[in-house]
């Protein structure tokens, strides 16, 4: 099979596109025909970028989103079938033409959604799903600031805290399409924040109070400002940091106002991979009916993943970048 591997250290002209061996298939699990993976802002960083040391130890391929066709099953595996459209969140192995996964992983991919649509839904909205609903603990009424419009993350938060928990929605954008754009997914206010306080507004038009949520994935200097935006008792959960800087927590400030602050948070250790297809097939469901939906913003054929990857780190997306194989 074709597949996207890390050969040596390097920045993302060292993903390679060459011929490799064809997953094994254990005994519970599936081999997926791959239609479509979905490149999520980790991949970035995955063992090639420059001074990282080079590829991880028996993980040369890259990817944890799929969809696509099961092409074979394992002789224990007995829910999936040959030929049945299916999405995953995998540990490793998606930038390839097929992938194995464990059956208790891969959650069915109803026939009115695409491939690209799968492949665009795991580690973004079950990072905003769990991220929101478990460690935040958002609930109906309250305020929710989601940093990133135009993330996968920032995409699905929105639409989870206003259409799923019921929550009013500040955002932020780096244009005035893209604050458009995040209007549109129910954000009831989208703040650009290269020509306004994003700080300012929010406490502007919380009468002071902040926001009761925050779900950040940018890090340094926004993380910062977005723990002077919580209110009292509120909540701030830390999923990445897109900008490159490591967020630093102010304890005075969390302690004074009794504020929860999450950094360092991982899906990884809030689920495990099928604890987290019980909260997918839910997510799924929820876009198959249309009350919540997965934004596409480009796609590149698999070979061209080094310039995917490109595009993905020049923030100029809203909306996922997928690769075809």
């Amino acid at each position: 099979m074709k597949a996207i591997t890390i050969r040596q250290q390097g920045d993302q002209g060292f993903l390679q596109y060459e011929e490799v061996p064809d997953p094994n298939v254990g005994p519970s699990d599936v081999l997926i025909k791959v239609r479509a993976a979905s490149v999520n802002r980790g991949d970035l960083s995955l063992g090639y970028a420059a001074g990282s040391g080079g590829p991880s130890a028996g993980a040369p391929i890259i990817g944890w989103d799929v969809a696509g066709d099961i092409a074979e099953t394992g002789s224990d595996a007995t829910k999936l079938k040959v030929g049945q459209r299916v999405v995953a969140r995998l540990v490793s192995g998606g930038y390839a033409e097929l992938a194995a996964a464990p059956e208790d992983t891969v959650v069915p991919l109803p026939d009115d959604l695409d491939y690209d649509e799968g492949a665009s839904v795991p580690v973004a909205f079950l990072t905003a799903w769990v991220a929101l609903f478990d460690t935040a603990k958002l609930t109906e009424g309250e305020t929710a600031l989601v940093q990133a419009a135009g993330s996968g993350v920032g995409i699905a938060g929105i639409q989870i805290a206003r259409r799923v928990a019921g929550a009013r929605v500040f955002t932020t954008a780096g244009t005035d399409d893209k604050v458009a754009m995040a209007a549109k997914l129910g954000a009831d206010v989208a703040i650009n924040y290269e020509t306004h306080d994003f700080l300012a507004e929010v406490l502007d038009l919380t009468q002071g109070e902040g926001v009761h949520v925050v779900l950040d994935g940018v890090g340094g200097e926004v993380f910062a400002r977005s723990q002077m935006a919580l209110a009292e008792g509120g909540r701030l959960v830390s999923v990445g940091r897109s900008s490159g800087d490591t967020p630093v927590v102010d304890t005075e400030l969390a302690k004074r106002k009794s504020q929860t602050v999450v950094t360092g948070w991982r899906l990884r250790d809030e689920r495990t991979h099928d604890q987290a297809a019980v909260d997918l097939e839910r997510i799924i469901g929820l876009i198959a009916e249309r009350t919540l939906k997965t934004v596409v913003d480009r796609v590149f054929p698999l070979s061209e993943a080094a310039e995917a990857h490109r595009y993905l780190a020049s923030r100029a997306q809203f909306g996922k970048v997928v690769l075809r194989p």
